[in-house]
């Protein structure tokens, strides 16, 4: 992948992943719903936030974020319709949760998941200028790339050498971006912390036995 692609590009395949969005949705309105958070900061900032608070009402998720209430509530209508939040009360204060988003696009010979992670770090990027700067250079492809490997760099499988030889970036741009991304990674994913290296362990499984 180059620093040339600036976008996500319109996909020749695209997959769900299980327990994505719901399943009454389309897999075109799927795309479309997720392109939208992708392309609208302020989507991406509702998103963040809901994940952040758990089940927000539109007040509590108006409370961090610099739009009026009048705009965080036909945010928060829209991305309901479509199907990124889902409302889990009947009375009001209506709350809301985040749908969990996975999906792998692919295009040719790349191939880029969109995760939460992904739409976090996208709204990350209005506050972080160094995840504002990656973005800017290299798109959100280049950062949906970034985030993939800021998960094998929080499980110990690359490091900001290896990133930066194969997508032919300096070192030091490598190093910062997976600092960045490495805290968001372990905010939504806490998981992959513990996660054993099985490569690790099998190339100490090999050298144990007897040559």
């Amino acid at each position: 992948m180059t620093s040339d692609d600036k976008s996500i590009r319109i996909p020749r395949k695209v997959e769900s992943m299980p327990g994505a969005v719901p399943s009454r949705a389309h897999p075109l309105d799927t795309m479309l719903a997720i392109s939208d958070v992708i392309q609208n900061h302020r989507y991406a900032a509702i998103y963040a936030r809901v994940r952040e608070l758990g089940t927000p009402t539109v007040e509590e998720i108006g409370d961090g974020l610099d739009s009026s209430k009048t705009t965080v509530y036909e945010d928060v209508n829209h991305l309901q319709e479509v199907g990124i939040l889902e409302r889990v009360t009947d009375t009001q204060p209506h709350r809301f949760r985040a749908t969990s988003i996975g999906m792998t696009v692919e295009h040719g010979s790349d191939t880029y998941q969109i995760s939460p992670t992904l739409l976090i770090a996208l709204a990350r990027a209005e506050s972080n200028e160094n995840i504002r700067l990656y973005r800017d250079r290299n798109g959100v492809a280049g950062l949906a790339t970034a985030v993939e490997y800021a998960r094998d760099y929080v499980r110990s499988r690359t490091s900001a050498r290896v990133m930066a030889r194969e997508e032919d970036i300096p070192v030091l741009e490598a190093e910062t971006v997976l600092q960045e991304l490495r805290e968001i990674v372990l905010s939504v994913e806490p998981e992959l912390a513990e996660e054993p290296d099985l490569e690790a362990l099998d190339a100490a499984a090999d050298e144990s036995l007897p040559k």
